[in-house]
């Protein structure tokens, strides 16, 4: 909503300027000695240009990486899953199961908070307190040397940075900074057009208002970036509900009827 309220403003202030600069705001090179088209013009364009470039940069990396983060988490999961063959039947079951309930936690719980609020729900940080006593509770193989417990160990390891790593990145965004600074660059870049049209010239007012309109989407972009799980490039629980799946797959392979 707060973002909606944004951009209606940005649109609002775009429009309500042109129709001023139109109407009583009209710059005239000669009067003003060539400073506007000059000099104010072309800086405001590049602060413009180089605020609204950083914006998407800086919003793709952080979609990117939140996406590399997903699929090493799935990676670490997985890789879990496979590793309890070696343990007692028993143990084995209980990590199998501890997994299963954190993996849909995250689905289930923490998605939702992480579009909405940025946050991490508490319902899966149990879920993996669960998972990491169940493992630490792991015996010995049978090969005696230790060496699958300490690699289930590791798994375990991994998946808890990817969660660290999947926290972080559902804090991230775009600084409102620097949308603030694109922003207001923008309005200026959007009403100096209609300002500096000759009276009469119906082909300039064309070009200014798609220049407008292109401005605009710009910044309509920039406030809609959000955070790499609620914003226009998110990612949804897909992999890790597939990794649910895959689960049920693996049962199938270690416990063949």
């Amino acid at each position: 909503m707060l973002t909606l309220s944004l951009v209606l403003i940005v649109l609002i202030t775009m429009v309500g300027g042109a129709l001023l600069a139109v109407g009583r705001f009209r710059v005239d090179d000669e009067s003003s000695g060539g400073a506007v088209s000059v000099v104010v013009a072309p800086c405001v364009l590049a602060l413009y240009l180089a605020s609204a470039a950083m914006g998407v940069v800086i919003g793709w990396e952080n979609f990117t990486g939140a996406g590399d983060g997903v699929i090493a988490e799935v990676g670490a999961a997985e890789s879990l899953y496979w590793s309890t063959a070696a343990f007692p039947e028993g143990e084995a079951e209980a990590v199998r199961g501890q997994l299963r309930t954190y993996m849909g936690a995250v689905a289930e719980k923490d998605w939702p908070l992480m579009r909405d609020s940025g946050e991490l729900s508490s319902e899966s940080e149990e879920a993996l307190a669960d998972l990491a006593a169940s493992v630490r509770e792991l015996s010995v193989s049978d090969s005696g040397d230790g060496l699958d417990r300490l690699t289930a160990r590791q798994e375990l390891a991994e998946l808890s940075d990817a969660r660290i790593k999947r926290a972080d990145a559902a804090g991230e965004g775009v600084p409102p900074v620097l949308n603030a600074i694109a922003a207001l660059s923008a309005v200026a870049v959007a009403v100096l057009p209609f300002a500096m049209i000759r009276r009469g010239s119906s082909v300039a007012y064309f070009w200014a208002a798609a220049n407008l309109v292109f401005v605009f989407s710009t910044i309509l972009l920039l406030f809609y970036l959000g955070n790499p799980y609620n914003g226009a490039l998110a990612h949804d629980a897909g992999a890790i509900q597939d990794s649910l799946a895959g689960f049920d797959r693996t049962d199938a392979v270690l416990n063949p009827q």
